[in-house]
């Protein structure tokens, strides 16, 4: 068992990679989780279907999820995700003999205590494996905090959302078969292997572009492939629940290039199509023309879809915005009166803006 020395600290100013090379034409990059009560079972699935992945990534954490870990931890339990030990259960031995490297944000306020709960379960099934760590942390203050304050005495819960290069910074030193992370862009996750294997550096801003399509497109699994399109009664949105017991988790097959498709596991139930992509596209972006990562400001406006079969779809079009790079991080943090957050849903097709109204109304009423 190995776990990555802690004592490692960067800051998010972006440096470019030094002579960074590439490793692949393309990789497979696949969603192996969408949110916190995603089921594992869905995930071993995509490993046993799609053989070519050489990443599958568990995006497990959100604002609500953190706040929720912050404040066991201030109880005295765990900062980290719970079920992570359920979820590398099942997937380490296939992953393993896959030869998939698994990234996930399961770490929350306390990734070196998911990190070790990760290598005792190796240890427990008789697994060899290595396990690196990126996340936020105070250069003074005790080791394993999460941004110490002295004057206070206990972790403050401060949360950024940092972006892939520690990710990669990982992947390029230490090449672990685990990935454990704080809170980190949704998008960056699966960005980052992109990165690594395709020997990208921070100015390709062109294949950064569209390796954060493909990572945007991703980051909410099942919402890909049709977990959310699906309309009874809409000639162009309805299909039948047998398709819905089968739906696939999605994966990327991404180019040096910077080619990207979007897959799902073949004959599998659910939907891929222009529909799909367009809506997944769409989601919690403000401006389509200016979507901020911590990595770069990509503009959506000119993304194409183009059906190749049943289960692949190509995508093209997403370009550097006039920003390139957002002007701070955000940063997340607790209040003396608890956390304060905003949320926001989205509407589409028929009828979108009354049953938006709707909406609205319920809410303040």
């Amino acid at each position: 068992m190995e776990a990555v020395p802690l004592e490692e600290v960067q800051n998010c100013v972006v440096k470019l990679r030094s002579n960074p090379q590439r490793r692949k034409n393309q990789v497979y990059v696949g969603c192996g989780a969408g949110f916190g009560g995603d089921r594992p079972m869905a995930a071993l699935k995509l490993l046993e279907r799609v053989e070519e992945l050489n990443y599958i990534v568990l995006e497990c954490l959100a604002e609500r999820t953190l706040a929720d870990r912050y404040q066991v931890m201030l109880s005295g339990g765990k900062g980290f995700d719970p079920r992570v030990k359920e979820w590398l259960s099942m997937l380490l031995p296939l992953a393993l003999d896959r030869e998939v490297c698994i990234i996930t944000n399961m770490g929350a306020i306390d990734p070196p205590g998911a990190q070790k709960e990760i290598l005792d379960l190796a240890s427990s099934l008789g697994l060899e494996i290595t396990v690196a760590v990126a996340y936020e942390s105070s250069i003074s203050g005790p080791e394993n905090s999460v941004l110490w304050n002295e004057s206070m005495g206990v972790a403050e819960g401060r949360s950024t959302y940092l972006g892939a290069a520690p990710i990669v910074h990982c992947l390029e030193n230490y090449k672990p078969h685990v990935v454990i992370t704080s809170r980190v862009a949704d998008a960056a996750l699966f960005l980052a292997p992109m990165v690594y294997e395709l020997g990208w550096n921070w100015n390709d801003f062109e294949k950064l572009a569209q390796g954060t399509l493909a990572s945007h497109l991703l980051e909410c699994g099942c919402q890909l492939t049709g977990g959310y399109f699906m309309h009874p009664g809409d000639a162009y949105r309805d299909f039948s629940f047998e398709q819905l017991r089968d739906l696939s988790l999605p994966y990327a097959e991404v180019s040096y290039k910077g080619e990207v498709c979007v897959g799902k596991a073949k004959g599998s139930g659910g939907l891929l199509s222009y529909s799909t992509c367009a809506e997944q596209l769409l989601y919690e972006v403000g401006d389509p023309a200016n979507y901020i990562t911590p990595d770069l400001v990509v503009d959506f406006s000119d993304v194409q879809f183009h059906q190749i079969s049943q289960d692949k779809v190509h995508c093209k079009g997403a370009k550097p915005s006039d920003l390139r790079r957002p002007e701070k991080l955000l940063q997340l943090f607790p209040t003396p009166n608890g956390w304060k957050g905003w949320g926001e849903i989205s509407y589409g097709g028929q009828e979108c803006l009354r049953r938006a109204q709707a909406a609205e109304y319920l809410v303040s009423s």
